[in-house]
């Protein structure tokens, strides 16, 4: 004999096929977030090395240059280092401002994003 299920039965099946999938979704909407994340992180560290390479190898060669206009090669050093501690310097006096706020709004806006683009679509 079949077993007919009542209305509220059907509906209570209906919201845990519903819950079920919500799951699902949060969870596939999380793995896409943090694997954006980690991939702009993987692809930023790897073109901030490149970067960092070849500030080394220009920061020698004006070194280089510098200490041979002045006659010393250690002067060359000794002012592109100190050209180096006052940037330093600038930018830890505006760390905040610089970094921290653009970096922060960054993460919020690449995180937030996928949510506004939901909302827009209904």
């Amino acid at each position: 004999m079949e077993e007919t299920k009542t209305p509220v039965e059907v509906l209570l099946d209906q919201v845990g096929i519903y819950a079920k999938t919500s799951l699902k979704l949060f969870r596939f909407k999380a793995t896409d977030k943090v694997a954006g994340l980690f991939s702009d992180i993987v692809s930023g560290t790897v073109f901030g090395v490149i970067l960092i390479l070849i500030f080394v190898n220009l920061n020698i060669g004006i070194a280089l240059l510098v200490g041979d206009l002045i006659g010393k090669m250690y002067w060359g050093f000794l002012s592109i280092s100190g050209f180096y501690i006052c940037l330093g310097l600038l930018i830890y006096l505006f760390r905040d401002r610089w970094i921290k706020q653009p970096v922060s709004n960054l993460i919020i806006r690449r995180l937030l994003d996928d949510e506004q683009t939901d909302e827009q679509k209904l």
